[in-house]
């Protein structure tokens, strides 16, 4: 199993290859463009993982009940009229300096506060350190698209 440290590196890593893989895409004018796949996953990041890793730390804190967690991203329609007129250098920028702003947050945890709890009710109980790996899988998902419209 990856060290905390270790996730932290691979989540940086998994930003800049979907980066570089979005400088290699073709999109074909259907579905999302890169830019927009970029601008999805800077909103993911801010409006989902980073809301959630303070909520559950937090809680953890206060002796608040463990947070109950539901399946949420961003709207499809808007994240695409959001970033429709983006240009793929500044929301590549943007990608990067969301996941630089993650990293700062979280090598700066306590081992007890990667470990702050919630229920998920996809992914059952949680921790911080284990939506690492939710992230990366998350980041994978969009890679993957990317990947399929390349050269």
């Amino acid at each position: 199993m990856a060290t905390f440290d270790n996730q932290l590196l691979d989540l940086m890593d998994s930003a800049r290859s979907i980066c570089d893989q979005s400088d290699q895409s073709r999109w074909n004018g259907e579905d999302w463009s890169p830019a927009i796949i970029l601008g999805h996953l800077v909103d993911v990041d801010k409006q989902v993982w980073m809301v959630r890793f303070e909520l559950m730390r937090s809680a953890m804190h206060s002796g608040a009940t463990i947070p109950q967690l539901v399946w949420w991203e961003p709207d499809g329609v808007e994240t695409a009229l959001k970033y429709a007129n983006s240009t793929l250098a500044e929301v590549k920028a943007s990608f990067l300096s969301s996941r630089e702003h993650m990293l700062s947050y979280l090598s700066i945890l306590s081992a007890s506060e990667i470990l702050a709890p919630a229920l998920h009710q996809v992914f059952g109980e949680i921790t911080i350190e284990s939506m690492l790996q939710i992230i990366l899988n998350h980041d994978r998902e969009h890679s993957e698209t990317l990947k399929s419209n390349s050269a």
